[in-house]
């Protein structure tokens, strides 16, 4: 499956610093493998890109990407930006592209928070891997810090405005959350679920709910540390046919860039 905007990594984001210091661009990784679903497994690697830009002093745009690659035995009812895939053999490429932009307060500590828009584009290279619609919504972004608790979370929810008229139309809200707590010693537990619901479902076919988590470890290699997790979930509510459980590889690289001082 797949997901907007790493939310979790956009919660989870490194702090930015004032514009005549570091620049930071953090690069999470995943690889899901989803197994259970009723057209068999299948093996997802998302690339969820976060980059910021300073709006003044006090204010910055944050962008969170979303490219992906699934290998899937056709369409995965529940899948976030696909929510009704059309049936097919197992295919490998590119999924649909997801993007989320948000307005935020330039602040690394207490409650930080974020509204702006999420948008779909049909980039998938095979029919089955994508919803065939452009599509836009609302969004916002949540973070919280306080000690070695950090708590996050980015949802949105899209409907489809333009694309092939024979697809079902989008109407879905995605979300990730993210909970996060320090361990010492470079150890943490991780909890970052995909969440889904597609509202032209009927009611019990609705919700992707995935309940787990997992554990971590930071790396301290310089210039740039290193977080490694390794998490299990399972669905407790899902659409039938979706996968039963993800096990999910993810690492996190951010990128620190020095800034120009100004003259």
């Amino acid at each position: 499956m797949i997901c907007p905007a790493h939310p979790a990594a956009a919660a989870d984001s490194p702090p930015e610093k004032p514009a005549d210091a570091e620049k930071v661009f953090l690069l999470p990784i995943e690889f899901d493998y989803d197994s259970g679903a009723a057209n068999g497994n299948a093996l997802i690697a998302r690339f969820l890109p976060v980059n910021s830009i300073l709006v003044g002093d006090t204010w910055k745009l944050v962008n969170v990407a979303l490219i992906s690659l699934a290998d899937a035995p056709g369409g995965i009812p529940g899948s976030p930006g696909n929510p009704e895939p059309i049936p097919g053999e197992k295919v490998f490429g590119l999924t649909d592209f997801t993007d989320a932009i948000f307005y935020t307060p330039n602040r690394s500590k207490g409650l930080m928070w974020g509204l702006g828009a999420m948008f779909g584009i049909p980039t998938a290279t095979n029919d089955v891997l994508g919803s065939a619609k452009w599509s836009a919504g609302p969004a916002v972004r949540l973070a919280y810090e306080s000690g070695p608790l950090h708590l996050g979370l980015l949802a949105g929810n899209r409907w489809s405005f333009a694309g092939d008229s024979d697809r079902a139309e989008v109407n879905q809200l995605m979300a990730r959350g993210l909970v996060r707590c320090r361990l010492g010693k470079g150890w943490f537990f991780i909890y970052a679920p995909i969440i889904t619901a597609n509202w032209n479902a009927s009611s019990g076919q609705r919700w992707l709910v995935p309940l787990g988590g997992g554990i971590g470890k930071s790396f301290n290699f310089k210039p740039t540390p290193l977080n490694i997790s390794l998490q299990a979930y399972g669905n407790a509510l899902k659409p039938d046919g979706a996968p039963d459980s993800v096990f999910r590889i993810a690492f996190g690289i951010p990128f620190r860039v020095p800034g120009r001082k100004n003259s």
